[in-house]
């Protein structure tokens, strides 16, 4: 059984993948994979003549350029999501985070699928105070498809804006559920 867990930027993720992990899951993350890809020398060269630098590329550096500019987006897509998905691919975990499910298309390499949300309100106030500029949180935002559209799709919804303790409890019955599928 392999379960995607997604949900859009800020919404409690890595926080359920951390009780999945607590509890004994078997877990990877989308997240770490692109970083890995992110350093890797063929791809650091692409994005370095792609951007007119002369040295590695920053990942805050990356992020600006991208926010403003969809081309470059899309670009730097075809170049580091290949090597994304094959991590993905060859990952043993049961448990996969993967913030972009949908607008990668991953949906249909997982069995089951779970969607992390605390509400719009509450990701754009935790997005708003982890980045120091509510405008910024909004842009950033509106690069993700709602997680309500993501909600629609879900086996599981966490909602992590509720007591860490229920939160917990919502998670190791969701393992539950999963284990008689």
């Amino acid at each position: 059984m392999r379960v995607a867990v997604t949900g859009g930027i800020a919404e409690g993720k890595s926080t359920v993948m951390g009780y999945l992990r607590s509890l004994g899951q078997s877990t990877a993350s989308a997240d770490e994979f692109a970083r890995e890809v992110f350093q890797l020398d063929e791809v650091q060269e692409a994005i370095s003549q792609r951007l007119g630098l002369k040295h590695h590329a920053p990942r805050e550096e990356v992020r600006s350029a991208i926010s403003g500019n969809p081309e470059i987006r899309r670009w730097l897509n075809t170049i580091t999501h290949p090597r994304i998905f094959e991590r993905i691919e060859n990952s043993r975990a049961d448990w996969i985070e993967v913030p972009l499910l949908f607008e990668a298309c991953l949906q249909g390499s997982f069995d089951s699928i779970w969607v992390v949300t605390c509400g719009e309100i509450e990701q754009l106030s935790r997005l708003a105070a982890r980045l120091g500029d509510e405008a910024a949180a909004r842009k950033m935002m509106g690069t993700q498809l709602s997680t309500s559209i993501k909600i629609a799709f879900a086996d599981e919804i966490i909602r992590t804006n509720l007591s860490e303790a229920t939160v917990k409890s919502l998670v190791r019955q969701g393992i539950e559920r999963e284990s008689t599928k």
